[in-house]
């Protein structure tokens, strides 16, 4: 990240997270604070990279009643650590949450969708059509609207993703009971009315020439390569990307044929839960299975509209930049991602000397810290490594926290940075580091994917259940364990990527 990234990001979602307590009762209103002390903060910065503070968290978490603050550490790094300072659950807010947690669940549906819906309609006329009126203000004050939706759209997003958690325990329960616990996964795909499904499908028709290059983006624009990050390039932008995805895509099975199929697999998983459940708990069991399909589909509508808002914010930084060179402060429009908004405030109102030294000196280090690894887990201050001594030892088996789907044998692609140039053959298995939506027409073209970082509710996991793909996420090492050409087995039900056989000769390069 940028510093202007984490001038959008940092507090913002700190405070949208604490937001998502407060909502439901877990914390009172005067402790939606964000806390001065980054050490007391559930979201931090190091290196330019995004991490939580596991600890901090599971803290705040402990006031939720009926939730183990350790299962939030095993859902996100897939075990507890033998080391972690114990938190021990409190029922002390179980009154306050019981009178604002069920009308936080009815309301936020549609609250979510409003957003999103104000917000789209907000980057067509502003963002994509360049509204001539939106064009005259000054670029700092669009920028600071931007952060402002952000917010106000990431706060509630971040609601529907508690409501996920909740939901997907109760799932696991039920499937458990059930006697079967593979069942949870399965019920959990072939939902639905997914956008990202939706925007693979409209990919397909593009390439199909069913729609145009101009209705793609206005629909889909804001997406792009590591499109949470301000300091990135939207579709919108630059269209290239979606050019090949497009022809690739065209040559392949239709997305939303594949989605039925997922779809049929789902309703099948229903039937089998409920034959294994007492007939007394049916209509309950019911019920949650429609609550998750629903807040599956408001999950997505969610990101896609604080995705909207950082498109939002990317244009307006991009214009303050412009601003900025012609006034002779900066070499280029670019420039500006290497102050925050309140330098750029200060530079605007003649209170910023030296800002072309200040970026010269902040370019440097981004491109020191990008060429550095950083462990996933952590005390204290990470050490960093760097990428050329990330070689694996010959690891033949990873596993991850989060899998589903069938078994499929493939050629594993390394994909490191979310804008490397590759062409994905039928039969390759995806392998990478993260995914965000912009991800998806890439991931519809893989037979398998394996993620090093993600959870269940992750987008990566959305869309391959979606998709019918299987895939084992949170593997922590993937792109590292497997290289460029191997032949794996990804094992979706099992949660485990075998190396069938290695690579050799030119194909053999180490992620």
């Amino acid at each position: 990240m940028s510093p202007m990234c984490w001038s959008i990001w940092g507090e913002s979602a700190e405070w949208s997270w604490l937001y998502s307590m407060y909502a439901f009762g877990v914390i009172p209103k005067k402790a939606l604070v964000v806390s001065p002390d980054m050490n007391d903060r559930g979201l931090s910065c190091f290196y330019g990279r995004q991490a939580f503070n596991v600890d901090a968290i599971k803290e705040t978490m402990s006031s939720l009643p009926g939730v183990s603050p350790d299962d939030f550490e095993r859902d996100l790094m897939g075990s507890v650590r033998p080391d972690a300072k114990k938190v021990e659950s409190s029922n002390r807010r179980l009154p306050f949450v019981l009178v604002k947690a069920p009308g936080t669940a009815m309301r936020t549906g549609r609250r979510i969708r409003k957003l999103h819906d104000r917000m789209y309609a907000k980057w067509l006329k502003v963002v994509y059509e360049r509204d001539p009126a939106a064009q005259d203000r000054p670029a700092i004050e669009r920028l600071l609207e931007a952060r402002q939706d952000f917010v106000d759209v990431f706060s509630v997003h971040c609601v529907v993703r508690f409501l996920f958690q909740g939901g997907q325990s109760g799932l696991a329960a039920a499937a458990e009971k059930a006697g079967d616990a593979a069942l949870a996964a399965d019920l959990l795909a072939g939902v639905g009315g997914v956008l990202e499904t939706t925007m693979t499908d409209d990919l397909w028709r593009l390439g199909h020439h069913d729609i145009s290059e101009d209705e793609f983006l206005r629909k889909w624009g804001y997406h792009g390569p590591n499109e949470g990050n301000p300091y990135a390039t939207s579709w919108r932008e630059d269209p290239t990307p979606i050019r090949y995805l497009a022809a690739a895509s065209a040559a392949r099975e239709r997305p939303n044929d594949r989605a039925a199929r997922a779809q049929d697999a789902a309703k099948d998983a229903e039937r089998r839960l409920l034959a294994g459940t007492a007939a007394l708990q049916r209509p309950v069991i019911r019920w949650l299975l429609k609550r998750m399909q629903n807040t599956i589909r408001t999950l997505q509508i969610g990101k896609a509209g604080y995705l909207m808002a950082l498109d939002e914010a990317r244009a307006a930084v991009k214009a303050f930049g412009a601003e900025q060179v012609q006034l002779g402060q900066f070499d280029e429009p670019d420039d500006a991602f290497f102050l925050t908004i309140e330098e750029c405030q200060q530079l605007a109102a003649g209170e910023l000397p030296n800002a072309r030294a200040i970026v010269r000196a902040r370019r440097a280090t981004r491109i020191e810290y990008k060429n550095m690894e950083m462990p996933l887990s952590f005390v204290g201050m990470p050490t960093l490594t760097p990428k050329s001594d990330w070689s694996s030892a010959d690891i033949l088996e990873v596993t991850g926290t989060a899998s589903g789907g069938g078994i499929v044998e493939g050629r594993a692609r390394i994909v490191v940075e979310a804008d490397d140039d590759i062409d994905l053959d039928p039969g390759d298995i995806l392998v990478c580091r993260f995914t965000d939506p912009g991800w998806a027409p890439l991931m519809a073209l893989a037979d398998a994917l394996v993620i090093d970082i993600g959870t269940s509710a992750s987008h990566g996991a959305v869309v391959a259940r979606e998709l019918g793909i299987p895939f084992v996420i949170g593997t922590g090492n993937g792109t590292r364990a497997l290289r460029e050409g191997d032949r794996i087995l990804v094992d979706g039900g099992a949660g485990v990527v075998k190396v069938l056989e290695r690579a050799t000769g030119q194909e053999a390069t180490s992620a």
